[in-house]
């Protein structure tokens, strides 16, 4: 067994992890309180690594990007920062909604990354069809 003392932090949205909290809303929550915002701000950019998955399925307003920006800023060079999308850089400038600091947020995502690319597989679908060809499945 490996262990480590790794602080993780992986904020996604997922129904299999209802534990887990999808990071705009803690940030939208937090900034309701100064102190509070900027002491999410601070644990954000300090985690040991910090994986953010489903990257921007969904958009995001200029507040959240502010934040963004302020958290990939503080972590650049210092800590890594996993981004899991369904999407490339080049459809990350053009959903943030402001083109500045778009390209200041995917400068510091794109430069110095390491990409994996696991290919044109959907495995929803992939996942599906295996579930369809069960002799046990019905619809």
């Amino acid at each position: 067994m490996v262990t480590t003392n790794l602080r993780g932090l992986h904020l996604f949205n997922c129904q299999q992890c209802p534990g887990r909290v999808h990071l705009a809303r803690r940030l939208i929550v937090a900034r309701s309180d100064g102190i509070a915002h900027q002491k999410l701000l601070n644990e954000l950019s300090n985690i040991d690594l910090l994986i953010i998955d489903d990257f921007l399925t969904v958009g995001i307003d200029s507040d959240a990007a502010s934040d963004l920006f302020a958290i990939l800023a503080n972590r650049e060079h210092r800590l890594p920062t996993m981004i899991a999308s369904q999407t490339e850089p080049a459809h990350w400038v053009a959903e943030l909604p402001d083109r500045v600091a778009a390209d200041s947020i995917v400068n510091r995502l794109a430069n110095n990354a390491r990409i994996i690319n696991l290919g044109q597989i959907d495995m929803r679908r992939h996942r599906n069809d295996q579930a369809r060809a069960h002799e046990d499945y019905w619809e």
